[in-house]
């Protein structure tokens, strides 16, 4: 696990990695001179990523998401900004484990997150929807957990190989032992306990929604603080089951106008009623996007201000 030191440096260098990106453009450099910048960023951001730990210490027994496959991952196209810059698309999961990123000691605001990356249950990108919104949070002071969570298969006519709700079964376990691992580090890491929330994108979105709706009750004994659902969100009929609308913890939504995958014909019925109804909750609709931004660093210039969106909206709830 990386220490608030190394993440506090990443951050003061982000700053010298945008002005020699500034100098490569308006100056004329040597070839031999722009690859020393390149391996200079390269070092600098090199090993930012905190190390990965077993979401079960001690192993689960009679584990039902066994693969033929070892885990492996794809190298995606990683876009020019990326806090990470990674791009790793992971499959084969059968093991889950998260990533701590602690809030800076300097403007810690005692508020935690747990991410949810997306990638359809079969995959799990795990830095574009992951590891960059945690750099990026950390540095503003929130406490961060990545979930590489356990991932189904798809045989080669598109069909998941593992039932879905034996599949579900193990993955709310997965979400479960997250949230109380979280909770369980609140001491260590000075954020508070009735502050922790969750946040995911597209497939982590539908996590976070079942997730919610599974824990207002009580009868889990937790429920998320706050919930941030990106391109994500439809489950309209458990909102209407719950009479009591305030039990329900704020949301943040964001989507693109223009997503063909999660439509907002699908999505807006859901997030237009939880806008409507709870408390504190708020909505970002974007002209451009489509599906699967991350943090946007090329789709548009309004999509890519949601992540300092949903800062300022926490900012807001806990009046910092």
């Amino acid at each position: 696990m990386k220490s608030n030191i190394s993440l506090a440096i990443y951050y003061e260098t982000q700053g010298l990695i945008n002005k020699i990106n500034l100098i490569v453009v308006k100056m004329k450099i040597s070839k031999s001179t722009l690859l020393l910048l390149f391996l200079l960023q390269s070092i600098i951001v090199l090993g930012q990523i905190p190390k990965e730990i077993p979401l079960f210490p001690n192993g689960i027994k009679d584990n039902p998401i066994i693969h033929e496959q070892t885990e492996s991952f794809v190298d995606s196209l990683v876009q020019p900004g990326s806090f990470s810059n990674k791009n790793r698309v992971f499959s084969n999961i059968s093991e889950p484990t998260y990533m701590i990123f602690p809030a800076s000691e300097s403007n810690n605001k005692h508020v935690a997150t747990i991410i949810f990356p997306g990638g359809g249950f079969h995959t799990n990108w795990v830095d574009k929807e992951g590891t960059d919104l945690a750099l990026w949070l950390s540095g503003q002071g929130i406490t961060c957990m990545v979930v590489k969570y356990r991932t189904n298969k798809k045989d080669e006519n598109g069909k998941f190989i593992i039932p879905m709700e034996k599949y579900f079964g193990a993955l709310f376990n997965d979400v479960n032992s997250s949230v109380m691992t979280m909770i369980g580090l609140a001491e260590k890491f000075k954020f508070d306990k009735d502050k922790v929330g969750v946040l995911g994108f597209s497939a982590g979105g539908y996590i976070c929604e079942q997730l919610t709706f599974k824990t207002i009750d009580g009868k889990m004994g937790w429920k998320p603080a706050f919930v941030g659902l990106i391109y994500a969100g439809e489950n309209i009929k458990a909102l209407e089951k719950v009479n009591d609308k305030s039990i329900i913890p704020p949301f943040f939504m964001a989507i693109a106008r223009d997503d063909k995958k999660w439509t907002l014909k699908r999505a807006l019925p859901f997030l237009s009623s939880v806008v409507a109804e709870v408390d504190k909750s708020e909505l970002h609709v974007y002209s451009k996007g489509n599906h699967g931004f991350g943090l946007a660093y090329n789709e548009g210039h309004s999509v890519k201000l949601w992540k300092n969106n949903f800062f300022n909206w926490l900012l807001d709830i806990y009046n910092k």
